[in-house]
């Protein structure tokens, strides 16, 4: 009885290997999807502040990128699928939005990157590599 018990377990080991592998996959997907919404966030708000003009285009390619986050991640994290879908209707119209709402529903870049980064790095300290917290 003992041996077919252990016959069972190790048989068991297979599979619990390929459920954690896919489960790792899943995580790095939705932190690649997550990574790649902030950095084009990030890179139109410094072209704005160099005083390019408003792109309509670039705002609708945002909306897919926050959503497109928001799919894999609501496997791992509901809440910051939630943001990330919150942060995607932000771009449908980012001037329907007061700064007040940014805060309320947890949009604002900075929070959005400490989240992703307590995700990625979970012993992600408070201050970043410039002394930030």
């Amino acid at each position: 009885m003992l041996e077919f018990v252990i016959e069972k377990l190790i048989g068991l080991l297979g599979p619990i290997a390929t459920l954690e592998k896919n489960k790792r996959e899943l995580k790095d997907d939705a932190l690649r999807a997550i990574s790649t919404a902030l950095n084009e966030t990030a890179i139109y708000y410094r072209d704005l502040a160099r005083s390019k003009e408003r792109n309509f285009e670039v705002e609708a390619q945002l909306v897919r990128y926050w959503s497109a986050a928001a799919i894999p991640l609501r496997h791992i994290d509901q809440e910051l699928a939630s943001i990330c879908e919150n942060k995607a209707e932000y771009w449908l119209n980012p001037e329907e939005w007061s700064n007040e709402q940014v805060i309320q529903f947890g949009i604002k870049l900075e929070d959005v990157k400490k989240a992703y980064r307590q995700m990625a790095i979970p012993a992600f300290n408070k201050e970043d590599r410039f002394g930030r917290t």
